[in-house]
């Protein structure tokens, strides 16, 4: 952005696993000293949950670590969804930047160091089913494309700032006998700042990007 732009200066509103897409929330130039003013409590991520496998990474840039010949119907999914709402505690993926004895935690697991991740507990607001053509749809409108098994189930998912959605996934696996990874991570909200209103990176302009004072 900075190189694009030509700007000196550019901050964020909470970064993306390197494996998901979505909103990024970009601030520029002044408005990087809002950091604090606008931390957003609530984010919404649409996930691709691939039933049967699991990777150490929890997403599919990893290496398969589990498999499982259960396929949840979606009766067995309603019911887990039940479950899957309010404070819950979830386990910090080991691929993950939390720190570990002073050390990143993807750095320790890299390294092939064996550890106990630590838990965290965790607010959900909301964690619904989507029909499975609606991440067709979702992969159409940000100009991606994906594999959509057959074995997979899609999810949009209310959660506050923090949540690992990787950790939900292998939790909501668990909780229907099985096994599970994150086959599509998608944040289309942050706040207020919705998916809609976004910009590609490559077709970002200056001009796109509103004022400080138009904003406040």
């Amino acid at each position: 952005m900075k190189r694009r732009l030509k700007l000196k200066k550019v901050g964020h509103l909470g970064t993306l696993d390197p494996a998901a897409c979505g909103v990024l929330v970009l601030l520029c130039g002044r408005a990087t000293k809002l950091t604090n003013q606008l931390h957003a409590p609530t984010k919404v991520y649409r996930t691709l949950v691939i039933w049967g496998q699991e990777t150490d990474t929890l997403d599919c840039e990893g290496k398969v670590v589990a498999t499982s010949d259960v396929i949840p119907t979606p009766e067995q999914i309603a019911t887990a969804l039940s479950t899957m709402t309010g404070e819950i505690e979830i386990e910090v993926p080991k691929f993950s930047a939390v720190h570990i004895q002073g050390k990143r935690a993807y750095e320790l697991a890299r390294q092939g160091i064996d550890f106990v991740p630590p838990k965290k507990t965790v607010t959900i607001s909301r964690f619904e089913m989507l029909p499975l053509s609606q991440c067709a749809s979702d992969l159409t409108a940000i100009g991606e494309t994906l594999p959509i098994p057959s074995n997979a189930s899609y999810f949009e998912i209310e959660c506050q700032t923090g949540t690992y959605i990787r950790s939900l996934a292998k939790l909501l696996a668990e909780r229907v006998g099985t096994v599970a990874t994150a086959g599509l991570i998608m944040r289309t909200r942050v706040g207020d700042f919705k998916i809609e209103q976004a910009k590609t990176l490559d077709t970002i302009k200056f001009e796109d990007l509103q004022s400080m004072e138009e904003f406040l």
